[in-house]
Parts: structure tokens; sequence; C-alpha cells
């Protein structure tokens, strides 16, 4: 769970705050306030999550949340990509790790004292773990998909070759700034290469909730039904 997570959350915070400044043409800072949805629907569900666990079971409140969470990433795969969507797609995300609040306590229950150290190191390591991979697994599944949408063909049509082209098809900063420059063309090309990494977000919110749909299984399929978190030694 915790490596699963980690993947979907680090590539698609990453994207959807490039998506923000680089398609919506918002700055850094309202980038920023404009991704909070994601700490508010966490920051109420957080210190739910252990008041419903002892009365729902762990079981449940964990696969739950992340069934949450794969419907934010759903809708970003889905739903139109404008900010009011996004936002309550970074509601549901966040709203459901909040669940995350008790995983560390599911953990700790199935650990002898003895272990308990290593258990929490080995947790961490998981979100460390899943944060490298999503970025460089989902990243790269995002990279593709705007390269892809971005072919040699359909750029040479707009007078875009050579060295040019491998500049705008690297990135939509790249693709952005070389747009500044390209004379008649210019409005054409940048959105084309918008609408690109748009797509790419859109195939990550796909991923994120296949990742988050798996997870979901997995806690449900390997978590004790009547597990009690209050006997974890924490």
């Amino acid at each position: 769970m915790a490596v699963t997570t980690a993947m979907a959350m680090a590539a698609m915070m990453l994207l959807i705050a490039q998506w923000m400044q680089l398609v919506e043409g918002f700055s850094p800072l309202q980038a920023g306030l404009r991704l909070l949805p994601a700490a508010l629907g966490a920051g109420v569900i957080s210190p739910l999550a252990p008041q419903l666990a002892p009365r729902w079971g762990a079981r449940p409140v964990l696969a739950g949340g992340l069934a949450v969470s794969g419907g934010g990433f759903l809708l970003i795969a889905l739903a139109p990509t404008t900010y009011p969507w996004v936002a309550l797609s970074l509601l549901l995300i966040g709203a459901g790790m909040g669940s995350l609040a008790i995983a560390s306590a599911v953990i700790m229950a199935g650990t002898p004292p003895e272990k308990s150290g290593s258990a929490a190191a080995i947790e961490e390591t998981g979100y460390e773990l899943g944060s490298v991979l999503g970025v460089a697994v989902l990243g790269s599944i995002a990279a593709a998909t705007y390269r892809g949408g971005l072919s040699l063909t359909d750029l040479a049509a707009d007078g875009v070759t050579g060295a040019a082209a491998q500049t705008v098809r690297e990135s939509l900063a790249g693709a952005l700034a070389f747009a500044q420059h390209a004379g008649p063309a210019a409005g054409a090309l940048a959105h084309r290469a918008q609408q690109s990494f748009t797509d790419s977000l859109n195939v990550v919110g796909l991923s994120g909730a296949g990742l988050m749909l798996l997870a979901a299984l997995a806690v449900w399929a390997l978590t004790p039904k009547h597990l009690d978190i209050s006997e974890g030694h924490h």
C-alpha cells in the first residue's frame, strides 16, 4: 500500500503542478494554492480514520480509502480536464489518503515488539521507493504519451524539424519556449503541445486509478478481517 500510493501521488502531483502552470497559465504560487484541496481532504479524513477503524474495522477503512482515491484518479482520466474537476479529483485523492492515518497502526498490530523498528523502517522505505518509482515509471508513461501526441510528421507539417522538433517533443516547457519564436505557427504549435501534455495527465490518472484499485484489493485480501489495531505496539 505504501509503495503503490506513493507511486501514484508523486507522479500525479508533479504533473498537475506542471499542468496548472504550463497549460492553465497559473503562477507557481497560484498553482500551489490550487493544490490545497488534496491537503484539505486529507486533513478532514485523517483524524476520522482512527475513530472509524474500531467501529468498521481497519480493513474496510483502508481499502475504502484507497477506492476513494482511485475514484479521484479516475476523474482526472475521464472528466473534462478543467480546474473545477481537477479540484474535486484532488479532494477525493486527499480524502482517500487520509486513511493512511491508520496504516502504521495496522503494520504495528501485526509486528512483534522486538521488530517494530524494522517494520517502521520498511514502511518508510516503501513510501520513499514508491515516490521514486512514481516519477520514474509513471513519469516515463507521461513522457511517452506526450511525445506520441507530437509526431515528427505533424511537427514537420508545422515547419518544425531537426533539433527543434526534438526540443518540442522533449518537454512542454521547451515546446512553449520554442513556440514564442515560431512565427505564424506559434499558436497552433503551443496548443498542440498543451493538448498532448493534458492527454499524458489523463493517461497517468488512469494508471493511478489502476494502482489504487490493485492496492485496495491487496489490502482487502491480506489484512485480517477482525484485526484489532489497538493491540499494536507504537
